[in-house]
């Protein structure tokens, strides 16, 4: 049977998976995604907050990949905006994820069957959201991603990425991914023309 490659974007859910490569110097290795990368708007306020951004270096990589990168505005993070211009100390605690379940439930009612979004994660938590669990989804963890580049030859120094991401880690980072794989379509993310 012939499988055809789908529409994929890539959905990254939470902060933890931006910061990790704000943490090792390596933002810009979300260009190695051949496919649009979403982040929603809460997420992306999370990221960029003074407290996980101070100087700003990550606000002005996610920029630089301008339309790669989609910020997905939601109810939510429009709330906690207008809530937030009238009070400053308003918490977003928590709404990352209630913004995150609305995207998702944006995407069940308006994706046609050719499209799957690629879930980039690192808690293991994520695997419990609504977007995780999203028919043909794809699951892909950060290590996963690095040693995928590394073994394609397209980041030769991805195993030492990786072991510098979990020394700051209690546990390791085990490599984990699922492919967005039915009968009859089979996802794909990798840009192969990545560093060359």
């Amino acid at each position: 049977m012939i499988r055809k490659t789908v529409d994929v974007a890539v959905v990254i859910p939470d902060a933890s998976p931006v910061l990790t490569l704000a943490r090792i110097d390596r933002l810009d290795l979300l260009g190695s995604f051949a496919v649009p990368i979403k982040i929603v708007d809460q997420v992306h306020y999370e990221i960029t907050k003074v407290e996980n951004d101070p100087e700003g270096h990550v606000a002005a990589a996610l920029a630089r990949l301008h339309n790669q990168i989609e910020i997905v505005e939601t109810n939510v993070g429009v709330g906690f905006q207008v809530r937030r211009s009238r009070n400053p100390a308003e918490s977003g605690r928590d709404l990352g994820e209630i913004a995150v379940d609305e995207y998702a439930t944006t995407l069940a009612k308006t994706s046609g069957p050719s499209f799957v979004p690629l879930i980039l994660f690192e808690d293991p938590d994520v695997l419990e959201l609504r977007i995780a669990r999203l028919k043909d989804v794809h699951l892909l963890n950060t290590t996963a991603w690095l040693l995928t580049l590394h073994r394609e030859g397209l980041l030769p120094e991805g195993l030492d990425l990786v072991a510098d991401i979990n020394s700051s880690r209690k546990t390791p980072m085990v490599p984990f991914e699922k492919t967005g794989l039915t009968a009859k379509v089979r996802s794909a993310w990798l840009r192969k023309s990545f560093g060359r």
